[in-house]
């Protein structure tokens, strides 16, 4: 049976952070080959966690919240809406 959209993009998300297990990982590789909207999701993670990665790599935890709190509003809200259509792209597709 083939995982849900929610769950796949839980999995994505783990990924970023930890190995996942084999079963995990066949899970998640059987859904996105059926699934471009958790496709496309993975890519935007990915992409995502590689420009903050590169950004605040070398920082520490006071250093990332004084960056945070300097960066314009906009760019903010528009972080923020990106991710929310993000979510909402792939509860839609589940």
């Amino acid at each position: 049976m083939m995982i849900s959209c929610k769950k796949a993009t839980e999995l994505i998300c783990q990924s970023l952070d930890r190995p996942l297990s084999f079963w995990e990982r066949l899970e998640l590789r059987l859904h996105l080959w059926m699934c471009g909207g958790c496709s496309n999701f993975k890519k935007q993670s990915e992409a995502l966690d590689r420009l903050l990665h590169k950004r605040f790599h070398d920082l520490t935890d006071g250093d990332i919240e004084s960056e945070l709190e300097q960066m314009p509003e906009e760019v903010c809200e528009r972080l923020k809406h990106k991710l929310r259509e993000a979510t909402q792209d792939g509860e839609a597709s589940s």
